[in-house]
C-alpha cells in the first residue's frame, strides 16, 4: 500500500509541476508588454527620422546617418529575442515584419550610398528617403494595430488557460495531501509490521545460533572423543603391535606362530578399523589432505605386486597387467594412491574364495592412468552398487561377519579418487566377480633419485645415534628394543626437561618425540629446542637443524598442524611397525653417513661455536633450483628447519627489503661514502649468504672488495646495477622453485 501511495503521491506532484511548467515557457515566450515596447520604439524612430530629414535639409548628413543607424537597431530588436519569438508565432505579424524588412533594405541601399560618396544628398534623394520611410511608417503602424489585437486575445486565452491550471493545480495540492497522509499511514503500518518481522528474526536468529553452538558443541566433542579414543586405543596397540613384531624373532613353538600370527593379523585389522574411522572423520570434516610429489610409479606398482603375489592365498591367483607404456615416476600423492589400491585389493581378495584378482593399470590420453581391479569373487546385488560407497554400508552382512571391516573402506576410496581428480565405479554380476576402476592424472616426472620409494621398498638408514623422549615406559622399551634390531643406539628420557638437558650436552643424529608427556610436552620442547638452533645459527651459519619426529597417536589434522607449526619435521603415527621406523631413519641420515661425501664433519656439544656437516637433504622432491642464482642444499635447510609458511616470510621479507638495501648502498655511494658501501655490502654479502641467494652474494662480495680498495665510483656503480638485476631474477628463481607463491 505504501508502494501505491508512493506512486499516486509522485504523479501528483509531476502533473502539478508539468502543467506549471508547460505555461511557464508558453507565458515566457509570450512577453507581450517587451514587444508592445519593442514596436513602439521602432514606429518612433520612423517618424523621428522622417521629421529630421526635412527639417535639416542638405546639411546634417551626418547626423541622418546617425538616426538611420538607430532605427536600423530598433528593427534588429524586432528580428531577435522575445519580440521576434513572438511576432513569428502569428502569420499577419510575421507577413508585416516582412514588408518592414524590405522597406528597410531599400532605406539601407540608399544611406549606404549616400555613406559611401557614391550618392549626394540632395532633393531627389531625401524624397526617395521620405517615401520609402512613409511606406516603412504605414507598415510599423499596421503591424502595431495587429499586434494589438492579437495581443488582447492573447490575454484573454491565458487568463482562461491560467484559471483552468489553478483548478488542476488545486486538484493536485488536495491529491498530494491526500497521498501523503495515507504513506504516512502507510509507512507507520509498515514500520510496525516490519518491527514485528524483525523480533521475529531475531528471535529465529538466536535460536539457530544456540541450534549452531550446540551442533559446533557436539562436533567438537566428537572429535575430541575421536582424539581422545584414538591416543587410548592406538598407545596400547603401538605396545601389542611392537611386541608381537618382536616375538616373530623368538624361538617359538608351531603352535605359539599360529597364535603370534593369529594375534598379529587382529591387532593389524583393530588399526585398520581405527585408522578408517580417523581417515573418513577428516573427510567429514574437510581436512582431507592430497600431497602432491614425485614418486617411483614403476616401483610402487611392483612392490604392489611382490606383496600380494606372497600374500596370496593357495587357491587365489593375484595378477598384475601394467601397459609398457607406463611412466616411471609420476607427480601425485604416493600415500593416498596406494592406499585406494590397497583396499581395493584388500576387498578383492576378501570376497574371492578362489580365481583370479587382477590388477589393470593403463595409460590413457595424455597424463591421465587408469587402474582396473578385477575378482573372481561372489559379486555385488545391482541394487547394491550405489550404496557400498556409502558410509559403513556392506553389500552383504553375512560376508562382512565372516571377513569383517568397518564398511568405511569403499566410502574412503571413493572420497580419496574424487579429491585426486577421478571417480571410482563399479559394475559386478553376482556369483561371477567385480570390477571397480577409477581413472586420475598423473604427470610423468624424470626419474629422480629423490623420489618416493614404493612400498615395502626400505632403504638401509646406516647408523644413528637416536634421542627417545616418551613418557610411556613400555613405549620406551619398545621404540628402543626396534632400534637396537635395526642396529641402531639410542638413549631414552621420560620428559621434555630431561630431553633439553641430554641434546644440550650430548651430539644427536635424530629425535624421537611424544607429543603428549609431563612436565614439559612434545612441542613446547621442540620449540625451545628450534629456539637454542636459531641462536646458534646466528652465531654460525653453518649450524644444522636437528631432525625432530613426532610421535603420537594423535592422528587428527590439527595435531599434525601443531606438531608442524612447533618445529617438528614430521609425525609418524602410533602404532608403528619396524619397517616405517626404518624408513623414517632412512630419510634422515646421520651426520656421520655424510661425512664421506661431504666432508668438514664436526660434532656439536653444548656452548661449542663449530659447524656442523652440510644440510642433510629433504627425501621429498623439489622443484629446479637455478643454480646460477640461489644455493640448492641451503634452501633444502632452510626448508627442513622452517615450514612452508616459515620459508616463505622469511624469503618475502628478504625480498622486500632489498630494495631499500639498494637504497641505502646508492645513498653512500653518491655521498662518496665508500666506508659505508663496504659495510652495506658486507651485511647484504652475509644475509643473502644464510639464505642461499648465490649471484647476489657473490656481487655483493665483489662491490665489498672494490670499495675496500677504494675503487672508482664509476666500478661501484657498475656493480650496484648488477645487483639490482639480481633482485627480480632472484625472486623469480624462488617462486620457479615452488618456495614463493606466484
Amino acid at each position: 500500500m505504501a508502494t501505491v501511495a508512493a506512486v499516486l503521491f509522485m504523479l501528483a506532484l509531476m502533473v502539478a509541476g508539468g502543467l506549471i511548467y508547460d505555461r511557464h515557457r508558453s507565458l515566457s515566450h509570450r512577453s507581450i508588454d517587451t514587444v508592445t515596447w519593442t514596436l513602439y520604439q521602432f514606429d518612433r524612430s520612423i517618424r523621428d527620422l522622417r521629421m529630421s530629414i526635412w527639417e535639416r535639409g542638405e546639411d546634417n548628413l551626418d547626423d541622418t546617418l546617425l538616426d538611420f543607424e538607430l532605427l536600423y537597431g530598433r528593427l534588429r530588436g524586432l528580428q531577435e529575442g522575445q519580440a521576434a519569438a513572438f511576432l513569428q508565432d502569428f502569420s499577419e505579424t510575421a507577413t508585416r515584419v516582412g514588408r518592414i524588412e524590405a522597406s528597410m533594405t531599400s532605406l539601407d541601399t540608399m544611406f549606404s550610398a549616400l555613406a559611401s560618396g557614391t550618392a549626394s544628398y540632395d532633393p531627389e534623394m531625401r524624397r526617395k528617403i521620405g517615401d520609402t520611410l512613409k511606406v516603412l511608417q504605414e507598415h510599423s503602424r499596421q503591424l502595431m494595430l495587429v499586434h494589438g489585437r492579437i495581443s488582447a486575445e492573447t490575454r484573454s486565452r491565458d487568463i482562461g488557460w491560467l484559471t483552468r491550471l489553478y483548478g488542476v493545480a488545486l486538484v493536485s495540492m488536495l491529491l498530494i495531501l491526500a497521498t501523503g497522509v495515507w504513506l504516512i499511514q502507510s509507512l507507520i503500518r509498515e514500520s510496525r509490521a516490519r518491527d514485528s518481522k524483525r523480533r521475529l528474526l531475531e528471535s529465529q536468529s538466536e535460536t539457530l545460533r544456540e541450534a549452531f553452538e550446540r551442533a559446533e558443541s557436539a562436533s567438537e566433542a566428537k572429535s575430541n572423543f575421536m582424539a581422545i579414543m584414538s591416543h587410548e586405543i592406538r598407545t596400547p596397540l603401538s605396545g601389542v603391535l611392537g611386541m608381537a613384531d618382536l616375538l616373530c624373532d623368538e624361538e617359538l613353538t608351531e603352535e605359539g606362530r599360529r597364535q603370534l600370527k593369529g594375534l598379529k593379523e587382529s591387532a593389524i585389522g583393530l588399526r585398520a578399523v581405527i585408522n578408517d574411522i580417523l581417515d573418513y572423520t577428516r573427510i567429514e570434516s574437510g581436512h582431507l589432505e592430497i600431497h602432491q610429489g614425485t614418486f617411483d610409479f614403476a616401483g610402487m606398482l611392483e612392490h604392489l605386486a611382490t606383496a600380494y603375489r606372497a600374500h596370496g592365498q593357495s587357491n587365489v591367483q593375484f595378477l598384475m597387467r601394467a601397459a609398457p607404456d607406463l611412466p616411471d615416476s609420476v607427480v601425485g600423492d604416493l600415500y593416498r594412491l596406494r592406499q585406494v589400491l590397497l583396499n581395493l585389493l584388500d576387498n578383492a581378495f576378501k570376497f574371492t574364495d578362489h580365481g583370479v584378482v587382477m590388477l589393470r593399470v593403463a595409460r590413457l590420453s595424455g597424463d591421465r592412468v587408469s587402474f582396473v581391479v578385477v575378482d573372481t569373487g561372489c559379486g555385488i546385488e545391482p541394487e547394491d552398487t550405489t550404496a557400498i560407497f556409502e558410509p559403513f554400508a556392506q553389500s552383504d552382512t553375512t560376508l562382512a561377519r565372516r571377513h569383517g571391516g568397518s564398511g568405511l573402506g569403499l566410502a574412503i576410496c571413493a572420497r580419496l579418487v574424487k579429491a585426486m581428480g577421478g571417480q571410482l565405479q563399479v559394475d559386478s554380476q553376482p556369483g561371477s566377480g567385480s570390477r571397480f576402476w577409477f581413472d586420475i592424472e598423473l604427470p610423468s616426472q624424470p626419474s629422480s633419485a629423490g623420489s618416493d620409494v614404493g612400498e615395502g621398498e626400505h632403504i638401509n638408514p646406516g647408523p644413528h645415534h637416536v634421542l627417545v623422549v616418551e613418557d610411556n615406559e613400555l613405549n620406551r622399551e619398545l621404540i628402543a628394543a626396534m632400534l637396537v634390531r635395526l642396529g641402531q643406539s639410542c638413549e631414552l628420557v621420560a620428559n621434555g626437561g630431561q630431553a633439553l638437558q641430554a641434546l644440550g650436552e650430548r651430539h644427536f643424529d635424530l629425535v624421537l618425540m611424544d607429543m603428549q608427556m609431563p612436565v614439559m610436552d612434545g612441542l613446547e620442547t621442540t620449540r625451545r629446542w628450534r629456539q637454542c638452533e636459531a641462536q646458534a645459527n646466528i652465531e654460525d651459519p653453518r649450524w644444522h637443524a636437528l631432525p625432530v619426529v613426532a610421535l603420537t597417536a594423535n592422528v587428527m589434522p590439527e595435531h599434525r598442524r601443531a606438531c608442524l607449526e612447533a618445529g617438528m619435521d614430521e609425525v609418524i603415527g602410533k602404532p608403528f611397525s619396524r619397517a616405517e621406523l626404518s624408513d623414517v631413519l632412512a630419510r634422515y641420515p646421520a651426520r656421520a653417513a655424510l661425512e664421506s661425501s661431504r666432508g668438514n664433519v664436526y660434532q656439536f656439544s653444548a656452548g661449542s661455536n663449530k659447524p656442523v656437516s652440510a644440510p642433510l637433504l629433504a627425501a621429498i622432491p623439489q622443484p629446479e633450483v637455478d643454480t646460477e642464482l640461489l644455493v640448492e642444499d641451503t634452501l633444502c635447510e632452510l626448508r627442513e628447519v622452517m615450514s612452508p609458511d616459515g620459508v616463505q616470510r622469511l624469503m618475502t621479507t628478504y625480498l622486500q627489503r632489498f630494495p631499500e638495501r639498494l637504497s641505502r648502498l646508492r645513498v653512500a655511494l653518491l655521498s662518496d661514502d665508500t666506508a659505508g658501501v663496504e659495510a652495506e655490502a658486507h651485511e647484504l654479502r652475509g644475509v643473502s649468504s644464510s639464505l642461499g641467494f648465490r649471484a647476489i652474494e657473490s656481487v655483493a662480495a665483489e662491490l665489498e672488495g672494490a670499495a675496500a680498495q677504494g675503487n672508482t665510483r664509476d666500478a661501484l656503480e657498475a656493480l650496484l646495477v648488477r645487483l639490482e638485476v639480481l633482485g627480480p631474477a632472484s625472486g623469480k628463481a624462488l617462486r620457479d622453485a615452488g618456495i614463493l607463491g606466484g
